[in-house]
């Protein structure tokens, strides 16, 4: 992580050590591979505008984001479980990004998506070992667990997607779970975690923000699935703590951070509380009946992009600059 004059710096000794293929980190090269695969598909019109927020996580995203997170905080089983999902990470987001091209016949788009269930259910067991071995629920390693464990329910909702076992649900909405997971799930968490990281000293304001951060997701998907009442209540909250976050980013990090990752940084810090707005405005509309201008395809458009790459890319790009 960046020091506090925020210079990089190489990790101290006994941190662990990430695969590398020659002398570049495997998680490196596996978003690098990502960006190239990415590109090639929404330059070739294969990828609806869903697709291209849910293709662009396993590809580019949580590579980065290993690339970070892991540390020497990694240790024992967890150290095991995430050099394994490391050096699966790329065939799996290869192969889910192949299920989203190739949709049908169903059985195969399932296959396809299924190797990366495996991988983020590594991820889930990453989180499991570190918070056994752990004394005490510290901050930001609990948060980075979060992001760890709730990873695996977006890859989850994709291969139900792709299963069409939707329940009484629409298959955009199973779709659109998929994103929720992977970006407010796993990329939000993560990078509260890398922030806390950063901070060291974490006042009570902070703790309770990066709280309501890590139950936010799972209580929005609940809200979305049984009541918008609860839907509403909780996109509030989660609203409110983003902002909140957002505001911590922006006074106490990036002035901290060398301009390029404090650019990143600022605008990811900016546009999550926007789109979280956006969110908690379609929210109300469903709750109440009365149309805001919030469609579902708006939604898609403006707070999908706004996750995808105002804050999931910008962030995760951020962080990547911490370290060497």
């Amino acid at each position: 992580m960046s020091d506090r004059a925020g210079g990089a710096r190489q990790p101290a000794p006994g941190h662990i050590t990430q695969p590398t293929i020659g002398s570049v980190a495997v998680a490196d090269l596996s978003a690098a591979l990502g960006v190239a695969v990415w590109l090639a598909l929404t330059a070739a019109g294969e990828l609806d505008a869903i697709e291209r927020a849910l293709a662009l996580a396993p590809l580019v995203l949580v590579p980065l984001a290993l690339r970070t997170a892991v540390t020497g905080t990694f240790e024992g089983a967890a150290r095991r479980y995430t050099t394994t999902a490391i050096w699966l990470q790329p065939v799996g987001a290869l192969l889910l990004a192949a299920s989203l091209v190739v949709q049908s016949p169903a059985p195969l788009a399932a296959g396809l998506a299924t190797p990366w269930l495996a991988v983020t259910g590594l991820l889930g067991l990453v989180a499991l070992a570190r918070t056994r071995t752990r004394q005490t629920l510290t901050l930001p390693e609990t948060a980075i667990d979060a992001g760890l464990a709730y990873v695996s329910v977006g890859a989850v909702a994709l291969l139900l997607a792709h299963l069409d076992l939707t329940l009484w649900f629409d298959r955009v909405i199973i779709r659109l779970t998929a994103v929720h997971f992977h970006y407010a799930g796993f990329v939000l968490p993560v990078a509260a975690g890398l922030t806390g990281r950063h901070l060291a000293v974490h006042s009570r304001g902070f703790r309770t923000v990066v709280g309501v951060i890590l139950v936010g997701p799972a209580l929005i998907a609940v809200g979305i699935a049984f009541s918008p009442l609860v839907e509403v209540v909780a996109v509030s909250f989660f609203t409110a703590a983003v902002a909140a976050f957002g505001a911590v980013v922006l006074r106490r990090v990036v002035p901290t951070c060398p301009r390029p990752q404090g650019l990143l940084l600022g605008i990811a810090a900016v546009a999550l509380p926007i789109s979280m707005a956006l969110a908690l405005g379609y929210g109300i509309s469903t709750f109440t009946g009365r149309s805001l201008g919030l469609t579902i395809s708006t939604m898609i458009a403006l707070h999908g992009s706004l996750n995808a790459f105002g804050f999931g890319l910008c962030a995760t790009l951020g962080w990547r600059l911490s370290v060497s």
